[in-house]
């Protein structure tokens, strides 16, 4: 049996200023990596003391406008096989640094140098706002270095391939930068603008850096500009484009954000943009998902149906992997916007059927509820021959979604079909309580 390698793990970050965050951006890789090294630009609170009160090596780096450079300085003290190298807000679960270490041991004699993980954006409220995919865990390689002053890769230096593993489905990174008062000190203080800039003017058709301007002046409210950035960065991009180009496909996800919120008198343009998006990127889900919203909104829903299903559609065939950032971190959202499409349209089974996929995710979601049992309403009311009763309706939530023996759940279901005015279906949750929890609930019902 062969043994398994005991290759060991050095953690490494830069920072300045992150008292709030060095703690946490510390404690995950306790008992996992061997070392915690931490680079430090030039903080002026308690960082460094609190790296160092925890065991972290720390060093000082002048900075130099250059995330690079400081992160390669880092790299060139690490001492063990493997490298972690997150930023101070974000963290790997206890059980996924735990998977971690495991991971690396049995791809330590393999031929891969790199390990993409799931990379996932979370809001002060703890709540997920996008998931992307990252390469922070990699080899220590003299081969393998950041590259850009800012937006800064990890990319091959000497010439020969470093090729990745995908683990986005095992690992996942959790990033808690991106609070609005964050963005507001990032953005106020222009540093990433003028490193953008700087990058530019060294290579001024580089179209991920041009769409990594659009991304800041967006951030900034200068729309116009960020537009036509966007704009800029799409016509030098090559016709055709690697399969995991996730930059790419941001510059046109935020275009088509710009050009969904200006609500222009015709699509011309927010299709024009959406269908090269599609050419050069077809197994992006996102596109489609941008365009139905946008038609949604406009209240044109066949075609936000459309444009909603083949969004979902996408994303079952060829997953998330360094793609379908917006879409998989909205997908409730998704299935709400194609239920409402669905109602609007006549299409009161695809209505009842992502409503239900959505309430299997959360049943206590009264406007779900509530849009469902309407479609069931109408259908009810049409007296087709065959059609959908009151009494089908309870045995299908029962069977699907409710447990009718949980109190709670009776409760709910009546709330939503008295708010739906669902006069026979209102009869039938009633008979399935007791006369004496009737009692109750109507008075606690005013009814």
């Amino acid at each position: 049996m062969k043994k398994r390698s005991r290759a060991k793990i050095s953690q490494c970050m830069i920072v300045k200023n992150e008292e709030k965050n060095i703690e946490k951006a510390l404690s995950w890789g306790k008992g996992v990596v061997s070392e915690q090294i931490v680079v430090d630009t030039g903080s002026t609170d308690r960082t460094v003391e609190l790296a160092e009160k925890m065991g972290a090596k720390v060093y000082h780096f002048e900075w130099i406008d250059d995330f690079s450079a400081a992160k390669n300085f880092a790299i060139s003290k690490a001492k063990y096989e493997w490298i972690a190298l997150l930023d101070a807000d974000e963290y790997f679960s206890e059980e996924d640094a735990k998977k971690l270490l495991f991971y690396i041991r049995q791809l330590n004699d393999s031929k891969y140098d790199i390990i993409a993980t799931a990379w996932v954006h979370i809001n002060n409220d703890g709540r997920v706002i996008a998931v992307g995919t990252q390469t922070r865990i990699f080899r220590n390689h003299p081969g393998l270095r950041y590259k850009n002053r800012i937006h800064e890769q990890i990319v091959p230096i000497d010439g020969r391939p470093h090729p990745p593993v995908d683990a986005t489905t095992e690992l996942s990174i959790f990033h808690t930068g991106y609070g609005e008062a964050e963005n507001e000190v990032k953005t106020s203080s222009g540093r990433n603008l003028k490193m953008i800039e700087a990058e530019l003017v060294d290579r001024p058709d580089d179209y991920d850096m041009l769409g990594y301007l659009g991304d800041e002046l967006y951030s900034m409210h200068r729309l116009e500009e960020a537009k036509e950035a966007f704009h800029k960065a799409i016509a030098l991009m090559p016709e055709s484009l690697p399969e995991h180009d996730m930059r790419s496909d941001i510059t046109f996800v935020k275009l088509l954000e710009i050009l969904a919120y200006q609500f222009l008198q015709d699509d011309k343009e927010i299709l024009s943009v959406y269908n090269d998006a599609v050419k050069r990127l077809p197994k992006e889900s996102d596109f489609d998902y941008m365009i139905g919203k946008y038609y949604a909104a406009r209240g044109e829903f066949d075609k936000g149906e459309k444009y909603l299903k083949l969004a979902l559609q996408k994303l079952e065939q060829f997953g998330y992997t360094s793609k379908a950032m917006m879409l998989t971190a909205q997908l409730s959202k998704a299935y709400e916007l194609l239920s409402v499409c669905c109602y609007n349209n006549g299409n009161l089974k695809g209505c009842v059927d992502y409503t239900t996929a959505l309430l299997k995710t959360d049943k206590y979601l009264m406007s779900t509820l509530y849009l469902m049992l309407t479609a069931f309403k109408i259908d009810e009311s049409a007296g087709i021959e065959g059609g959908t009763r009151a009494s089908d309706v309870v045995a299908f939530l029962g069977r699907n979604l409710y447990d009718f023996t949980n109190l709670k759940d009776r409760l709910f279901v009546l709330k939503a079909a008295m708010k739906a005015e669902y006069a026979t279906l209102v009869e039938g949750v009633r008979a399935l309580f007791t006369p004496e929890e009737l009692q109750s609930v109507d008075r606690a019902l005013n009814v």
